[in-house]
Formats: structure tokens, C-alpha cells, sequence
């Protein structure tokens, strides 16, 4: 020890014990910040978490089984790993040969196709290290999602002939090959499905396509799609639908850089090609401020968003920074964007900075880098299934799991430690005590000793650095949300508006039905003719008596409360009479899980809740089984060819559900409520 030190020990001392003491009084002297968690307000019911396929896949599927399954098992477990259960399997172009310049991932970037030749056969043994990763998951992951990509189409579609781009970062699809691309992205997807048993939830043709990067001879594989994404859309659905995929299998768009990209585009895609979509994805790389607007316009069209791809792009190397500005992301996409699910690039980069594992392909071993025990302090306990609530302070995280726990999440980033006092009045009742595990530089995810709760109260002080998980079991929400006030808007032709739920037209006449509230919710109209419509304003032209009924709309605000308004419509036409429905006595209409709202016995159609399972009998032909929670929102979407189907509910919430069975037109064959407990 330096004679300086030595000298002045007992100085230093004093002047520590002086600090720790300020350091305590100030601490103490410092009130809580009160966090208040309100289940009334309920938003996204969150489908998982995941990450892309490519380039470490390639890599890994060419080790041996045993060392292969040991890094998957990693991310798949959901006690000890990761818990992921969203993959993007990443359907390659396929560079002209003589082309050696894809060196990204390692030399991964280098993806085959599986139509290497214009006027060749399909070569199915291609891309075997991706594909074997993707067939693993898909036996050690329960109830996995499989969403397939493409960065480029095959290189005898594009203009420049490279897979990488066109020339000067131009869209690089030949003007006449937007059916080949859909006829190639289906084909593979339909083989999947087929041949290897991996059935596609959504299939994405574009990846970044407004960027303006992707150009001939780079690194890696792209294509632009600054015009005529809706185009490449429709194609691509039709074909899905012509090989019978979907709408099992649908599209997805438009995995665009930039979330304010991704609204623009979404805004202008036309009304048959966002028919053909399930989803909007994005990557968050950029334009956070754009987050809100996305949600609210894809929550007001009945889709579901997810942040598919996202990363440290252009920050440091410094493991701290990335690994909190990492875990900001993930908060406000959750939050702000209110992703349905949320995908990182890849687990495996060579870079540092965007890696969960440091990937050793010489050795075929692997190590976690922090990056793991920070995404694990999320995905391990925000499960699939999970309703996302309100929790009034952004670095914040709350949720409702499958089993009827409560999950907070709180993220301190700051330099000193941070007192919290989470108020969970809002709830019928919690638990006693709250399991507490905690994030911490370097590199740990540590279960630490259980905080009871005062009442309904939970105190907590969030050290620096630090990410802490809390799960509170025995919750009881009997909240109330809110509804929104609806008033009811018609007009005739052009003329002015008219606050009413009754109008009666002429035959030949032109309505707008256009109530309020004018946005910052979902609008969903049902009515006579199977009349199904997203969307607030619906318009009718060159009415007859036909049109005539009772049109009901739906409007779900944006924190998950529900208003219906319903607006009668009788057109004066002799020829087709208006007749008043018999409207059956209220307690003749069952209302309990075991019994149909609309059974349609004709139809031959049944579904039986057992256990964890909807049982469905249905004539064989093609249908949809669609489960909303009582919200309104689609919670899992199904296609069946009828006979005897089975469908797992084992990953939804406690609480009641409806199960509505359609047809390709999306008339409704069979409804029912049941109940989750």
C-alpha cells in the first residue's frame, strides 16, 4: 500500500463513514417512486419471443446432434434458457454462381435456394443447416410459431442478377416476375408444410425494401421494394391461396428499417392486400417516435403487430451500454408499439455488440454473453399467452400470464439505486409474497430472497444496473374498464350528418354509416348479407331492400373496453320488405361455456371444450377457427379441413373466450363461448 494511504488511513475512514451515512439519510429521506398498475386498462396479448434463423443456423445445423441440441435446448428451455418460440427461417435467393462476395454471418450470408436455375427442378436438399435447427425447434419448442422470409428473391428474378441488390440500391424484381417470386416463396412454404411438417404462420417477402442500401456485389443478401409492396403482396397471397396455405398460412410485410417506414407503408397498402395479411412487422432499429402511430393504425385494422428484427445498429461495443439500451428497446416496443411478439436478429453474430451467445463453430461449443441473462429476465416470465396492462412509468413492464400470475418488470439503468412502490389496488387480490430474481452486470440472472406485500402494496428498491423481475401469483382482476362513449353518425347521399341509430333510404339511395369516436381504436361492423367490415365509416351504394337489417358496430378503445352501437336500416323497397326479426327471450340464449350461441345444427358443426383442448366435428371442407377474448381481439387463429380437429387453448389466460368458426367468405358457421380457469 502506498505510504500516502498508510499515512492517512484513519482520515479515509471517517470520510467513508461520514459518505455511507449522507448515502443513507439520503436514501431514506428520498420518497418512492409509486408505480400504479391498473388491470382495467388491458392492451396486446403477447404471442412470444424469438429471433431469425439466419446466418448462425446455417452454421450450427452442421454441427454434431448432441452439441447442436445442446445450444438449441438453451433457447428453447423456458426454465433454465431462453424460452423462445418464434422463429423466421430465412428462404435464400440463391446468388448466381461466380458470385462469392455474401460474407457476412462468417460466410453464412451465402444463403442456397431451393431453385437455383430459371428453368430447373426445385433442389429440396438445399440449405440442410438451416433447415435441420428449424426441424429441431420444431420437436423441442411446444406450440412454436414459424414465420418464413425472404431477403432477395433467386437471382435470375432480379434485374442487376445479384442477389445483394440492384444497381445503386434500386427495387431489383424484374417488373414481370412478381408471380414467379410468389409462385417460389408458396412453393416452398407448401413444401414445408408437406414434407418436413413446419407450417408457416406468415410468410414475408420483403426484408428492409425502402432502405435504399441493397446493392449489387455487397455482403449480404437484399432487394428493394420501394414501390409496389401491395403488388408483391397480393401475388403472393393469391398464391398461397391457389396452393391451398391460406389463410393458415398468410402474409406478413414489411420488415422495414424504420418504424416510421413500416407506417408509411402500411398506410398505403390497398384494402386486398392487407386482406391477405395477418400482421405488420417492423424492425426497431429507428424512428421510436413513430411506435404509437403504429400500433394505433394496425390495433384500428384488426391485425397484429410484431417487432420482428431489431439490434444494436450503429452503437458500441460496450456490453453494459448494449445490454440496457437492448433491454430500453424491448420495453418500448412492449409499451409504445405494443408488439404482439418481439424477435431479435440472431442469437449468434460475430460481432460482440449484437450477439446472445459467442458461437464457436471450430469447436462446436458456445458460451452466454449478458445479453442472455438480460433477455431471459423478460422471456422466461412473460410467457406466450401473456395480456400486457398499464403500469404508469416507462421503465416499466406489467402482465397477466397464463396462469394467473402477475409479472413486473422494472429497469434501472441509472448509476444509483431507485425505491419503488408498485400499487396493485386495482386488483380483487394478490398474493402475499412476490418471487424476485434479478438481472446484474456482469452477467447473471440470480432468484434472490421473496418481498411480501403490504396489502396491495409491493416495495422494492431497484439497485444500478440492474433489471428485476417480480411474480406475484394468486391474482384476481374483477377490474372494469372503462367503454367508450359512441355517437351515432348517418347521412344520405351527400347530404349532412344526422345523429341517429335509425334510417330510412330510398331504393337506389347512398348512405355512410360514420359514428364516433373518429380514431385511437378498432372498429368492426357485422351485419345482414354476412356483412363484415374493419374500419369506422361503411358505405352503401344504389340500395334495395336487400341491405335492410340492423347494422352493429364494435368499437374497442385503446386501453381494451368495448362500445357497440347499433343502426337500423329500412330501405323503402316493396319488393323486399322489411321484416322484424323474433327476437328469442334473453334467458333462453345460453351464456356458459358448455352451451352454443349459434350452433347452426343444419351445418353438422360442434366444438367441445375438454381439458386444455377445443375439440371441433365439422364437414370436411376448409375453415377457419378463430378464439377472441372478450375484448374482441383474435387470440389464436386456426385453419382446419374439417372432420375431427383438436386445438390446444393450453396458453391462454384465465377467462372467458368466444370460438367462432368460418367459412372462406367469413360467414359465420358456428359460435360459442367457454370459459378458462
Amino acid at each position: 500500500m502506498p505510504s500516502f494511504f498508510k499515512a492517512n488511513m484513519g482520515a479515509c475512514k471517517k470520510l467513508l463513514i461520514g459518505v455511507a451515512a449522507l448515502a443513507v439519510f439520503s436514501a431514506n429521506s428520498q420518497a418512492a417512486t409509486t408505480v400504479v398498475v391498473d388491470p382495467a386498462k388491458k392492451y396486446q396479448v403477447f404471442e412470444g419471443w424469438g429471433t431469425s434463423l439466419c446466418w448462425w443456423a446455417i452454421k450450427v445445423g452442421a454441427w454434431s446432434e448432441a452439441n447442436r441440441d445442446k445450444l438449441l435446448n438453451d433457447i428453447a428451455d423456458t426454465v433454465n434458457g431462453l424460452g423462445y418460440n418464434i422463429f423466421r427461417y430465412n428462404i435464400g435467393g440463391g446468388d448466381q454462381p461466380g458470385h462469392n462476395h455474401l460474407t457476412k454471418g462468417d460466410g453464412a450470408a451465402a444463403v442456397s435456394g431451393y431453385k437455383p436455375t430459371e428453368k430447373g427442378d426445385y433442389n429440396w436438399n438445399a440449405d440442410p443447416g438451416q433447415r435441420a435447427v428449424a426441424l429441431t425447434l420444431a420437436k423441442m419448442v411446444k406450440d412454436p410459431i414459424f414465420e418464413a422470409f425472404s431477403n432477395s428473391p433467386p437471382w435470375w428474378m432480379t434485374n442487376s442478377g445479384c442477389v445483394a441488390g440492384g444497381k445503386d440500391g434500386a427495387d431489383n424484381l424484374k417488373s414481370d416476375y412478381f408471380d414467379d417470386f410468389a409462385d417460389y416463396l408458396s412453393e416452398v412454404a407448401k413444401h414445408f408444410k408437406e414434407e418436413w411438417g413446419i407450417t408457416f404462420r406468415t410468410v414475408e417477402p420483403f426484408n428492409e425494401p425502402s432502405a435504399g442500401w441493397w446493392a449489387s456485389g455487397k455482403d449480404q443478401e437484399g432487394c428493394g421494394f420501394k414501390n409496389n409492396q401491395s403488388k408483391m403482396i397480393i401475388e403472393l397471397g393469391k398464391a398461397l391461396t391457389r396452393k391451398g396455405l391460406f389463410p393458415e398460412t398468410s402474409v406478413s410485410a414489411a420488415d422495414e428499417s424504420n418504424i416510421g417506414d413500416a407506417l408509411k407503408q402500411w398506410n398505403g397498402y390497398s384494402d386486398e392486400a392487407r386482406s391477405y395479411m395477418f400482421q405488420v412487422n417492423t424492425h426497431s432499429y429507428s424512428g421510436y417516435d413513430s411506435r404509437a402511430a403504429l400500433y394505433k393504425s394496425v390495433f384500428g385494422a384488426n391485425k397484429k403487430i410484431w417487432q420482428s428484427e431489431t439490434g444494436p445498429l450503429h452503437r458500441g461495443n460496450s456490453s453494459t451500454d448494449i445490454t440496457f439500451w437492448m433491454a430500453d428497446v424491448i420495453m418500448g416496443d412492449l409499451r409504445d408499439m405494443k408488439a404482439n411478439a418481439w424477435v431479435d436478429w440472431q442469437i449468434g453474430d460475430p460481432a460482440e455488440n449484437w450477439r446472445t451467445f459467442a458461437l464457436d463453430h471450430s469447436r462446436q461449443a458456445y458460451s452466454r454473453g449478458p445479453r442472455f441473462y438480460m433477455h431471459a429476465a423478460f422471456s422466461r416470465f412473460i410467457r406466450p399467452g401473456s395480456r400486457i396492462i398499464d403500469s404508469d412509468n416507462k421503465n416499466t413492464l406489467a402482465a397477466i400470464r397464463p396462469d394467473g400470475s402477475l409479472v413486473l418488470i422494472v429497469m434501472n439503468s441509472g448509476s444509483s439505486a431507485v425505491d419503488y412502490s408498485f400499487d396493485l389496488s386495482g386488483f380483487a387480490a394478490v398474493g402475499a409474497k412476490a418471487e424476485i430474481h434479478r438481472f446484474s452486470l456482469l452477467a447473471n440472472l440470480k432468484q434472490i430472497s421473496d418481498i411480501s406485500l403490504s396489502g396491495k402494496t409491493l416495495v422494492l428498491s431497484a439497485p444500478a444496473y440492474t433489471i428485476t423481475t417480480m411474480v406475484i401469483p394468486g391474482i384476481k382482476d374483477n377490474s372494469v374498464c372503462a367503454p367508450s362513449d359512441i355517437v351515432p353518425y348517418v347521412k344520405v347521399h351527400d347530404g349532412g350528418w344526422n345523429e341517429t341509430t335509425e334510417v330510412a333510404p330510398q331504393k337506389g339511395d347512398s348512405i355512410v354509416i360514420g359514428p364516433h369516436p373518429y380514431d385511437g381504436g378498432r372498429w368492426i361492423w357485422n351485419g345482414p348479407k354476412d356483412f363484415y367490415q374493419v374500419g369506422r365509416e361503411i358505405r352503401f351504394k344504389n340500395l334495395d331492400g336487400t341491405y335492410s337489417g340492423v347494422y352493429t358496430g364494435t368499437y374497442t378503445n385503446a386501453v381494451g373496453c368495448e362500445s357497440t352501437v347499433d343502426i337500423k336500416v329500412i330501405v323503402d323497397d316493396p319488393e323486399h320488405p322489411y321484416v322484424e326479426p323474433v327476437i328469442p327471450p334473453e334467458d333462453t340464449i345460453p351464456a356458459d361455456s358448455s352451451q352454443s350461441i349459434f350452433a347452426a345444427p343444419v351445418l353438422g358443426i360442434s366444438v367441445v371444450k375438454s381439458g386444455d383442448n377445443l375439440n371441433i366435428s365439422a364437414p370436411r371442407q376448409q375453415m377457419n377457427v378463430v378464439v377472441y377474448d372478450m375484448q374482441g381481439v383474435p387470440v389464436m387463429n386456426h385453419r382446419i379441413n374439417g372432420g375431427q380437429a383438436s386445438v390446444s387453448i393450453s396458453a391462454l389466460p384465465q377467462g372467458r373466450y368466444v370460438v367462432q368458426v368460418t367459412n372462406n367468405s367469413r360467414k359465420t358457421l358456428f359460435q360459442r363461448l367457454f370459459t378458462v380457469q
